[in-house]
Parts: structure tokens; C-alpha cells; sequence
């Protein structure tokens, strides 16, 4: 399992290499272009370029993806862990959850035309904080899987995705919806509802302490 891992993990970084030298080569070609008044054959060769390192970075999120089903199901066999406990998860859908708060912050600092050195301060102890919570994310993640520590590198993307997804679905079941129609708006909460009721049992699934289990 290992090896495989480590085999897709390589290949993903191969691709991500390769895209971030065609993004460089692109951007050469585009000041030469300008330098020189190359003709419109460097238009289609850069779209032709674009395109290439358009396949290579769906090639690399593919790979994470199929990486990513894998880590689920290992996860659900207990063979890895993704999820601590609730405390855990909790700190994971925090991470996303406590944006919107730092804006509406940012926001009447700016309006209270508060001074900037006490704004900035004010900013980066937020910001402090959100990194501390991610390190010990990063933490928690390597601790739990200590017998597989190349892992941490894998699940500890994959465990914040899922909590930034958990987080969406319980918000999507609290929304106020915005459809005109009695129908419409049936149709939505029943799909919410259902988009959290799935990713409910499969946070739960992948939790290694389970709050209910005795």
C-alpha cells in the first residue's frame, strides 16, 4: 500500500512539474512575442501549450482523486485514519468556517477606520491562531498514523477537504433558499438534507473514536 502511495504521490508531483514549466515556458514565449512582433502563429502555438498544461493538471487532480478513494477506503477499513474523533472534525470544518468571521472582523475594522498597526495586529493574530490550528491538525494527523508517517502528507489535504465539504452540507440544511416556488424549495431542502445525511455517515464512518459507539 505504501508503495503505491508513494508511486501516485510521484506521479501527481511529476505532472505539477511539468505544468509549472509550461506555465514558465508560456510566459517566455508571451514576452517574446511582445518584444519581438512575432506573427499570429505564436497565438495558436501558445493556445496549443495552454491546452497541454490544461490535460496535465486534470491528469494530477485526477490521480489525488483516485489517491483520495483509496485513503477513504483504507480509512473505512481502519487501516489509516482520517478522523480522530469529533474534536478533530470539529477543528477541520473551524478552519473554513471561521473565514467569513475574519472578514466580517476586517470589515469594521475598515469602517471603524480603526488605525492600521492596531488592524494589522489585530489580523495577524487571527491568522497566527488559523495556522497554529492547522499545524496541530498536521499534528494530530501524523500521530494517528505513526506507522505510515509518508501518509500524513496524503490524508492531511484530503481530512480538511472533507471537513470543508461537511461544513457546506450542514450550512446548504440551515440555508434560507432563495427559489421562488413552495416546489422548488421542497426539492432543495430535501436534497440538502440528503447531501448531509450521506456525508454525516461517512464522517462518522471514518471517525476512529466514535462518540456513540459503545
Amino acid at each position: 500500500m505504501k508503495k503505491l502511495f508513494l508511486i501516485l504521490s510521484m506521479l501527481m508531483c511529476i505532472c505539477f512539474t511539468f505544468a509549472n514549466a509550461e506555465v514558465n515556458y508560456t510566459t517566455a514565449q508571451q514576452d517574446i512575442t511582445i518584444e519581438k512582433t512575432i506573427d499570429n502563429n505564436t497565438s495558436t502555438k501558445i493556445a496549443q501549450e495552454d491546452y497541454t498544461n490544461t490535460i496535465i493538471i486534470t491528469i494530477a487532480i485526477l490521480i489525488y482523486i483516485i489517491i483520495a478513494a483509496m485513503l477513504v477506503y483504507y480509512g473505512l477499513k481502519g487501516k489509516v485514519v482520517i478522523y480522530r474523533n469529533t474534536i478533530d472534525l470539529s477543528l477541520c470544518v473551524g478552519l473554513f468556517a471561521v473565514l467569513p468571521l475574519a472578514f466580517i472582523i476586517f470589515m469594521t475594522l475598515f469602517l471603524m477606520r480603526i488605525e492600521r498597526d492596531t488592524a494589522l495586529m489585530i489580523m495577524g493574530v487571527i491568522a497566527f491562531t488559523w495556522a497554529c490550528v492547522v499545524l496541530y491538525i498536521a499534528y494530530t494527523t501524523l500521530r494517528d498514523n505513526r506507522n505510515n508517517p509518508l501518509l500524513m502528507i496524503l490524508i492531511l489535504p484530503l481530512k480538511i477537504t472533507l471537513g470543508l465539504w461537511y461544513g457546506l452540507s450542514i450550512f446548504a440544511v440551515f440555508r434560507k433558499s432563495n427559489l421562488k416556488t413552495v416546489a422548488q424549495r421542497r426539492e432543495e431542502k430535501q436534497n440538502a438534507l440528503a447531501r448531509f445525511t450521506f456525508s454525516s455517515g461517512l464522517i462518522y464512518a471514518l471517525m476512529r473514536d466514535k462518540p456513540l459507539k459503545k
